[in-house]
Parts: C-alpha cells; structure tokens; sequence
C-alpha cells in the first residue's frame, strides 16, 4: 500500500519510533524529578534530580526522533541521526521480515520488527515501532509490489 505521486511512482514510506515506546522513560522521569521532591530524605539533592531528569528527558528525545525506518523502491533502509548511521538491505535481499515484542510492548501496541536477508541473517532491527503487525503487513505487500514475494 504505497503511496503514489502524479506519476504513479512508488514513494518512500516512513516510520518513527512510537512515543508510547517511551513509558518506561517517562516513569524514570517522573522519579527522578519528583522523588526528591517528594522525600526529601531519600539521600538525592533535587537538583541532582532535576539533573538526571533533564539527562533523561535528553534520552527520549534522542530516542524518539534520532531514528526513521523507511520502505523505498530500492529497498529498507534504517537511516540514524545521532549518532549519523544509514544501513540499507535492497528488494532482492530481503528475506523474512518478522515482529518480536514482549508484554509490556503488547499492553501498549508497539514493538520491533527484524528483517533478515535471504541466508536468514539478521540485517535490521526497526526499533520502538507502533503497530508492528501493520508495519510487517505493509512491508509485506510493499515485497510483493516489487515482485520479491
């Protein structure tokens, strides 16, 4: 199911990773900035807290939009901002593409989905993603669009 340009090109689809993802994070968060706060005599300043909450806050950001999976005509490609990293697998290479997650990605609907190439070695790894199951449904019939099915 791409999407389509006046010319009837296939274009690129893109994913990010899900900010649902993150609740571990904002849990570590909220502890960490208002632990202190409210208990004062657990031991951590609230500055210090403060601190590793903005440090924190830093690692979702990161996290959340240092990444981007994208479906070309060419192939997969995972492309990395920071630090700077693009891998890429063409059509013809592209082997079983499945979902792995575990119980708290499931209560919350997100998940990884591995790809492998054709002797069945792990090539990507799309991270965080909400609605695996689509996302592999997706890649899927893109494959097939192009004739690699």
């Amino acid at each position: 199911m791409a999407a389509q340009d006046d010319t009837g090109a296939a274009r690129e689809m893109v994913w990010r990773p899900s900010s649902r993802a993150f609740f571990v994070y904002y849990v570590a968060f909220a502890v960490v900035v208002f632990g202190p706060l409210i208990n004062p005599e657990a031991g951590l300043p609230p500055w210090l807290g403060l601190v590793a909450g903005i440090l924190v806050l830093g690692a979702i950001i990161l996290g959340r939009f240092g990444r981007e999976y994208r479906a070309t005509p060419r192939g997969l490609k995972q492309v990395g901002f920071w630090p700077a990293k693009e891998e890429e697998i063409p059509w013809p290479d592209v082997g079983k593409i499945t979902m792995q997650r575990g119980l708290v990605q499931t209560l919350l609907n997100v998940g990884n989905v591995v790809i492998h190439d054709k002797p069945g070695t792990r090539r990507l790894t799309w991270e965080r993603l909400a609605n695996p199951q689509g996302v592999v449904a997706a890649l899927e019939a893109r494959r097939a669009a192009f004739g690699q099915g």
